[in-house]
């Protein structure tokens, strides 16, 4: 059993739901509302920017837990790993908050792209040098 790629899975995982929490505090502090927009129907239906901009949190959170995966010493099927469980997570959490459907939908399909994107960039990276 290889330690470093167990901790490499450890330690994407643990980016991605860090960062991720991270920026949804910060859009909390910088925009009150966005942190009701999955309670209240009516600024779910108004603040759609609030929903892009989770949504693009989340994503740059996958690259950079790819990146992460990828430098700890993982490889394609320890970043798919750590993709797999975030998306498992964002499973549940659909589940739990249901709308809207093409939020979830969205950052459920972009989490392994991302995520292996930023495998690519860093493998690349580390394999010039």
């Amino acid at each position: 059993m290889n330690y470093i790629k167990i901790l490499s899975v450890i330690v994407g995982f643990g980016t991605i739901g860090s960062l991720s929490s991270l920026f949804a505090k910060v859009q909390g502090w910088l925009f009150a509302s966005s942190l009701e927009i999955f309670i209240n129907q009516e600024l779910a239906v108004t603040n759609i920017s609030q929903f892009i901009i989770k949504l693009f949190c989340v994503w740059v959170s996958c690259f950079l837990g790819g990146i992460a995966t990828t430098k700890i010493g993982g490889k394609a099927r320890e970043n798919l790993i750590v993709g797999k469980l975030i998306m498992l997570v964002m499973g549940w959490l659909w589940l739990s908050v249901v709308n809207p459907i093409w939020f979830w939908v969205l950052m459920v399909l972009g989490v392994l792209p991302c995520v292996f994107l930023g495998y690519k960039v860093t493998y690349a990276e580390m394999s010039k040098t």
